[in-house]
């Protein structure tokens, strides 16, 4: 047979029809996988297949949400390419994510990217009002004149700060609405710091316990008790340290007496928190003993120490023990599923009793709970001497229930054993949780809901969780679909060789 019988023959003709169709075939399929996967990178055509639906959008951060009614704008200080395949991107992508799907459901959020180096411009008005810098990380936050600026590790949390590979949990939901409820309120719930009794308030530490609940929402505000009445949109009352006691039922004037007026917050539902000093509990007979009528005491001229489980040469920055299944350990419920929980650091803390745990106050609807404890390695210290070992409360809270119209309403006491659990040092540092334990008390007056409602989501548990059935499922799509549709194919191609 001579080469052009060989050419013009039936078989060789279908043959390179064949093998044509074959090689458009696979160049179509890696022409549209190419191009799917750069509109997938783009538009996030991406399946949420992780249990801690890091990558979704939450429905309690919808539900927040949904009460805004203000123009939002979301700044990124780099093009959407740069946040989403750069250099950052590990960090970005998941904040740009998170701030596009708050763009799709809802109208009044506008997020645009804009690169500070090419357009620094655009930025301006920010320098203006945020005194930090704004780099090619930044997330700017903006409404109604209201700005916030973050870092994109703000949106993380680290067990060493100083160490980007001991990233644990993506809080990047959490603070992007926490920053567009603070540049959207106009009516802002109102804490209260205690004056006129010692209180150290122009520390740097009671500064950054301030800085902590504005942001967090909170208006905060000084308040003499003996000269003022309580704000009514007071949700919070601090007693930060105080060195002289409060005044009681001794005072001539009734309108002065601090202590009626703190109970009389309490009956409004609010929440106090006490941060005291071993060295001036002896001091705040009338305040202890208010105290005791919530189930706590604090141990005067006593402080803890634990050789085994401290962060300090002198032993007495003590790491603190996480309970489990308790009204305290409800506070950090989300640390406490992590394998490993960053740690919470109190300094030289003295012991708080509980005086019951269920069941006290007038009308027996009083509960207490530790918050946090020390190891049972600890070791009480007075006067230079130790006298005891075990394991005390360094942290505590204090619940009195009431039923109104067939619902639960709640007042709060919450106690630290000492002011360091909110020094500057622990609540500006991501490797330690004292400022999210803090941050989740807020949950206990039900008045900053981003921070109560809204949790941490664990890369730890960030896993894929398919079932044995589910996975089934897509094996037999992949091994029975797919080839069926390239069957289907063939039979289409012999039918039409068979008929021409």
């Amino acid at each position: 047979m001579n080469r052009n019988s060989i050419l013009n023959s039936r078989k060789f003709k279908y043959g390179s029809a064949a093998t044509a169709f074959t090689i458009a075939f696979i160049a179509i399929v890696v022409i549209f996988n190419i191009i799917f996967s750069a509109l997938a990178r783009k538009y996030m055509w991406y399946v949420d297949l992780t249990k801690e639906q890091v990558y979704t959008l939450s429905e309690e951060a919808k539900e927040i949400m949904s009460d805004v009614s203000q123009d939002v704008y979301i700044h990124f200080a780099s093009e959407p390419d740069e946040l989403m395949n750069g250099q950052n991107a590990s960090y970005t992508r998941y904040i740009y994510t998170t701030a596009l799907q708050l763009q799709d459901a809802f109208p009044n959020v506008h997020v645009d990217a804009v690169s500070v180096l090419k357009n620094p411009s655009f930025f301006r008005e920010f320098y203006q009002t945020t005194a930090s810098d704004i780099n090619t990380t930044n997330v700017i936050v903006e409404s109604g004149g209201e700005v916030r600026n973050f870092a994109a590790t703000a949106f993380f949390t680290f067990n060493d700060v100083n160490d980007p590979s001991t990233v644990w949990a993506y809080s990047g939901e959490k603070r992007l609405i926490s920053g567009i409820m603070q540049v959207t309120q106009t009516e802002k719930p109102i804490v209260s710091f205690t004056t006129e009794h010692g209180e150290a308030l122009n520390t740097q530490d009671a500064l950054t316990l301030m800085q902590l609940f504005d942001e967090n929402g909170f208006t905060v505000t000084p308040i003499n008790l003996s000269q003022e009445a309580v704000d009514d949109d007071c949700r919070i009352m601090v007693i930060y340290d105080p060195e002289y006691d409060f005044i009681g039922a001794e005072a001539e004037d009734q309108s002065r007496n601090e202590i009626e007026k703190v109970d009389k917050f309490l009956d409004r539902y609010g929440c106090l928190m006490v941060f005291g000093d071993p060295a001036h509990a002896d001091k705040l007979t009338n305040l202890n003993e208010f105290l005791e009528e919530w189930g706590i005491a604090f141990t005067p001229q006593t402080m803890i120490r634990d050789t085994e489980h401290a962060m300090s040469v002198d032993s007495y920055s003590i790491i603190a023990e996480y309970q489990k299944d308790t009204l305290g350990a409800s506070i950090y419920s989300d640390l406490n599923a992590l394998a490993t929980p960053p740690k919470s650091i109190i300094r030289k803390a003295a012991p708080i009793e509980i005086l019951w745990e269920q069941g006290g106050g007038l009308n027996g609807s009083r509960d207490v709970s530790p918050v946090l404890k020390s190891y049972d390695t600890s070791e009480l210290v007075k006067d230079g001497m130790v006298y005891d070992k075990g394991s005390y409360n360094l942290v505590t809270i204090s619940r009195e229930s009431r039923i109104v119209s067939n619902e639960y309403y709640y007042s709060y006491v919450i106690a630290a054993g000492s002011p360091s659990f909110a020094a500057k040092d622990y609540l500006d540092s991501n490797a330690y949780a004292n400022d999210d334990i803090l941050s989740a008390a807020m949950k206990a007056v039900g008045r900053e809901r981003v921070l109560a409602v809204l949790e941490l989501k664990p890369f730890d548990k960030s896993d894929i969780t398919v079932t044995t059935a589910e996975a089934n499922r897509w094996t037999v799509a992949m091994t029975t679909v797919i080839p069926a549709i390239f069957a289907v194919c063939g039979l289409v191609v012999m039918t039409r060789r068979k008929h021409s």
